[in-house]
């Protein structure tokens, strides 16, 4: 299940840019906070029993691994692989193995939901 690649709701974070007055979904970084919480409370809902796709506003290996810890089995690129280009994945892999490392995690399983059991 994906959860929250675009939202209609505007963060605090964007509503002073102009922009933010105009309809449609938000995407990208503005979306992080918002949707990696509602990652959250989806994997609690449904105790890790169903594969989750954390999306929305994912530009680093960091950013993966704050999904991976909210609950997401897979993460999911679009607004940083847009600008970044295919280049940008080895480099979240990469950052992603070093917070797995950092952290004491031996495989990324480990990690899922781990924001979650505490």
């Amino acid at each position: 299940m994906i959860i929250s690649n675009t939202t209609i709701q505007r963060p605090e974070t964007v509503k002073t840019n102009p922009m933010a007055q105009e309809s449609g979904g938000l995407s990208g970084k503005p979306l992080y906070e918002l949707s990696t919480n509602v990652l959250k409370e989806m994997y609690i809902l449904t105790k890790g029993r169903i594969p989750l796709i954390g999306c929305g506003g994912i530009h680093s290996g960091e950013d993966a691994y704050k999904k991976i810890r909210a609950g997401a089995t897979l993460v999911q690129l679009y607004t940083a692989f847009a600008y970044g280009g295919p280049a940008l994945i080895p480099k979240i892999k990469a950052d992603l193995t070093k917070c797995l490392e950092r952290d004491g995690y031996k495989t990324i399983y480990e990690a899922i939901g781990a924001d979650c059991h505490r």
